[in-house]
């Protein structure tokens, strides 16, 4: 078994995915020979104008498949043409969920004499990206798209925050790492503001439609189980009367720079335990995998079972662990399924962008918070801007 895993492994440093080899080849641009309505599964979203030019990542007999936002979008063959030009980007984060109310005009730059590339029909919900100035970049087939925020409705969905380590002075430029002062200076703008914490449990049952949370809800996260969140954020979230959620890595329970049991034991008034695998925290940089990618379903099942065991143990009772945060947040099928055979009923990614009701419950997204970013910026994270 060995043997195969390392044999797989070469294999991957060697060749790209097969994934990544069929997109590669498909990649290229076409540009717009007659104004066209621009389709996903079910309904027309947008319009693309003649005369623009498209990167597309795929096609079947009868359609162009481009990207809007997020979405996979298709166009007919008979209103576009293979042109030499390089494919451009079509990949970006999209963390911000807007609607329209009205045909929305997507513009070639972020300026008011700007011409237009096509738009996006009324009551279609959209990713685009966060604000900048008074416009909203897209991608609109591989190219950047400006709305402007006059245009768009933004929904605001549930803010997931994600924190790691907290100090009370910068040393590195590690930009997960908080300063004290400024988790302190959110949780007042939490308080002052009046948002509710809550559980991953609640949070949960409102994605699926099955329980109401307030208008201003957070569910407020730490990942990898640091010794800080005992020392210097328990405080400050014991005092505002908030909730919060530690990922744990077991593996690593008791160390110096980590949680103990007694800390656990201690801070649940505070603190919902849940899972971050036992021993499978590990990134490979030659293969840019986790072991959540490439480990069996059954080594992955183990590891995250033997997670749950060691925190259900400590805590006693009939406490249940029920979430999980993938490490770098990186999965496969493989991992959901394990996931969910060892009881894992919620799982959290580091994609950027709120979570929504109707969400798959193994693809929740989070805020991250780092040192870099001013009140403001978190305030508008809050709202899904």
């Amino acid at each position: 078994m060995k043997k195969f895993i390392l044999f797989f492994l070469l294999l991957l440093v060697a060749f790209p995915t097969f994934t990544e080899a069929t997109e590669a080849s498909t990649v290229k641009s076409i540009k717009i020979t007659e104004t066209t309505p621009v389709f996903d599964d079910y309904q027309k979203v947008a319009v693309f104008l003649k005369g623009t030019s498209h990167t597309v990542v795929n096609e079947s007999n009868l359609f162009y498949h481009t990207f809007i936002g997020n979405d996979q979008v298709k166009l007919s063959k008979k209103k576009a043409v293979i042109i030499k030009d390089p494919p451009n980007n079509w990949k970006a984060a999209h963390p911000v969920r807007a609607k329209t109310s009205k045909p929305v005009q997507i513009l070639d730059r972020p300026a008011v004499k700007a011409n237009s590339i096509g738009h996006i029909q009324p009551n279609m919900t959209i990713n685009v990206q966060r604000l900048k100035g008074n416009y909203y970049p897209v991608l609109i087939g591989g190219k950047t798209g400006y709305i402007h925020k006059n245009e768009l409705l933004i929904e605001p969905g549930i803010p997931v925050l994600m924190y790691h380590d907290l100090v009370r002075s910068k040393t590195d430029q590690n930009a997960s790492t908080l300063e004290i002062s400024k988790f302190k200076e959110q949780m007042d703008y939490l308080k002052a503001n009046n948002w509710t914490t809550i559980t991953p449990q609640q949070l949960e049952s409102w994605v699926a439609k099955k329980g109401t949370l307030p208008k201003k809800s957070v569910l407020i996260t730490f990942d990898d189980g640091y010794k800080s969140t005992i020392d210097l954020a328990y405080p400050i979230l014991k005092n505002h009367g908030f909730q919060a959620t530690s990922f744990l890595i077991t593996s690593r329970i008791d160390r110096i720079s980590t949680v103990s049991e007694q800390d656990i034991i201690q801070t649940q008034d505070v603190y919902s335990y849940q899972n971050h695998t036992h021993l499978f925290h590990m990134f490979n940089s030659f293969t840019n995998l986790s072991l959540l990618q490439y480990e069996s379903e059954l080594a992955i099942f183990e590891d995250i079972q033997t997670a749950n065991e060691t925190i259900e143990q400590i805590i006693g009772g009939d406490y249940q662990v029920m979430a999980h945060a993938y490490p770098y947040g990186k999965r496969s099928l493989a991992a959901i399924y394990a996931l969910q055979s060892a009881g894992i009923t919620s799982a959290y990614t580091i994609d950027e962008g709120n979570v929504f009701q109707g969400d798959s419950l193994f693809d929740l997204k989070r805020q991250r918070i780092h040192s870099n970013m001013n009140l403001k910026q978190f305030a508008d994270k809050l709202q899904g801007r």
